[in-house]
């Protein structure tokens, strides 16, 4: 086939994507450099001022300290529980693909449903968690009123539905290990802990960081379900960075300060991102 029939199958997934990443990134770029408040155009060009005025602002960086924290934390959690029951998983030989798709259900609820349904689950007065904590004898705890407990909730939501999806990667991963490095070991009496910890985990490395990629990227910019549970609150104890750059440009209509924090949230996930590919690609 010739170069011009290439570009029969190039152009169109070209197009689509210049109209879906690049034209949206390049007028964000754009507009981030204009003073924009939306009810009194036009916008004046003001260069970097956005971008120096938000960084040096304390809610940016506040936003940061809740991000950061949250996105390694159910990076981690869902890694460890997904590892756990993926372990489960392959050991099970009847019955497999059953419970495997009853474990993916949770998934397949879209973010803003799957917010609503936990938010009235962690309700103080009549939501299911406390009343399981009751059958238990431990007091029911004040969930999405108070800052620590309203930010183990979104923790918690969060990784109840994203945990099925590292699961089914991590599933499908140890199925297609190969069998000869882990026969070897068995032979050689090693428990199953240091199977896991020398053979298991080193194979699944390009796996693991697959994962770990796309949950940071998820997780850094989630913004579906800590809306529809908390909308940032109590206070701003759960205004992660989507959250506030939603607060900054579409109620307070800082267009142009909203498109600044939008390119800071990019960078700032460019360096865990690149953390991961050059571990991913590393030789030896």
């Amino acid at each position: 086939m010739n170069k011009s029939g290439y570009l029969y199958f190039v152009i169109p997934a070209l197009s689509v994507l210049a109209i879906v990443l690049v034209y949206p990134l390049a007028y964000s770029l754009w507009i981030s450099l204009f003073s924009y408040y939306l009810p009194s155009p036009p916008p004046v060009f003001v260069g970097l001022k956005n971008y120096i005025s938000t960084i040096r602002g304390s809610d940016l960086l506040h936003a940061l300290a809740i991000t950061f924290p949250f996105t390694g934390g159910v990076v981690c959690m869902q890694f460890v529980l997904g590892l756990v029951i993926a372990l489960l998983l392959n050991r099970i030989e009847v019955g497999r693909r059953v419970l495997t798709t009853i474990v993916f259900l949770p998934h397949m609820v879209t973010p803003v449903v799957a917010g609503l349904i936990l938010k009235w689950m962690f309700i103080p007065e009549w939501g299911m968690v406390n009343y399981f904590l009751g059958l238990l004898h431990i007091q029911g705890l004040p969930w999405l009123s108070h800052p620590f407990y309203a930010f183990v909730a979104i923790m918690l939501a969060d990784s109840w539905r994203n945990t099925p999806l590292v699961v089914i990667v991590l599933l499908a991963g140890l199925r297609s290990l190969p069998q000869e490095p882990i026969e070897a070991a068995r032979i050689d009496g090693a428990s199953g802990f240091r199977m896991l910890w020398h053979i298991i985990l080193p194979l699944l490395k390009p796996i693991i960081l697959f994962i770990a990629i796309i949950r940071t990227m998820d997780a850094f910019r989630v913004f579906d379900t800590v809306f529809a549970m908390t909308g940032g609150g109590p206070g701003t104890a759960t205004e992660v960075i989507t959250i506030y750059n939603y607060r900054v440009a579409l109620r307070l209509l800082c267009i142009g300060q909203g498109a600044a924090i939008g390119v800071w949230t990019l960078i700032f996930l460019l360096g865990p991102i690149g953390i991961y590919l050059y571990l991913l690609y590393e030789k030896g």
